[in-house]
């Protein structure tokens, strides 16, 4: 099929361009990928922009997850809105975005999610997961390398997300602390699994990873438990840097 997307971008100034990538989730296996480059949008200050690119069959789709890489002097983008049509059938979806991509804001996020508008469907509610790292009481346990987390649901996945800033004060991922993140996602239903690993950044990189805990915002009640009790080191316990950890 070839889709017709309209994407509307208001860059902060003398930002870089950088790779954008849209994922569209639908109720089928597997996850629909579009990435656009400068030369294929040729985006302006408070621009909107027209991209026609052919793809298979995106089911019925329920969510789109738009990410763009972190490139030097890349200061942010405003993606407004993102409206995707079908040319044939002249089906439409719209996805109301009004956001920031950028790690220069409080969000600190390049990765963003966005439930679809349509009449003859619902949609889905937004939440902002609270995700905490309980790092053990063992000598090195700490680390100081990126740490990425993907929660997986009944309704799809977050997609690779980096733990940046933590809602606890002090240095991240220390012994015996627990840190814990905002991650924002189309709803994901129940709570299956979570994949967690590092990059092995810095010298003494692997860290003993007690569990990790996850509500669907901080008011909730509800919390999944991910215990793991070992290490995510090329040396140690598990000899790996990334581990699935599916919930009790």
């Amino acid at each position: 099929k070839r889709i017709d997307s309209i994407i509307a971008l208001i860059p902060a100034s003398n930002s870089t361009f950088p790779l954008f990538t849209v994922k569209f989730r639908n109720s089928t296996p597997g996850l629909g990928k579009i990435s656009l480059s400068e030369p294929a949008l040729r985006v302006h200050s408070s621009s909107c922009s027209l991209v026609q690119v052919e793809t298979g069959d995106l089911g019925d789709v329920y969510k789109i997850r738009v990410s763009c890489d972190d490139v030097p002097s890349f200061k942010g983008w405003h993606l407004k809105s993102f409206h995707l049509e079908e040319l044939h059938t002249k089906q439409e979806l719209n996805f109301e975005c009004n956001c920031w991509l950028t790690l220069k804001r409080e969000d600190e996020e390049l990765v963003k999610e966005f439930p679809a508008v349509a009449e003859d469907q619902k949609t889905l509610p937004v939440y902002k997961y609270v995700v905490s790292v309980h790092i053990g009481d063992r000598w090195g346990a700490e680390t100081s390398a990126n740490v990425y987390i993907t929660l997986y649901g009944k309704r799809g996945d977050t997609g690779v997300r980096k733990l940046h800033r933590s809602l606890t004060k002090g240095r991240k991922f220390q012994r015996n602390k627990v840190d814990s993140f905002l991650v924002e996602a189309v709803s994901l239903s129940h709570l299956q699994k979570v994949v967690i690993g590092h990059d092995g950044e810095g010298y003494g990189a692997g860290m003993y990873l007690k569990m990790v805990t996850v509500k669907e915002s901080q008011d909730s009640d509800k919390e999944w438990v991910f215990p793991l009790w070992n290490w995510l080191d090329t040396h140690l316990g598990l000899c790996e840097t990334v581990c699935e950890v599916v919930t009790v």
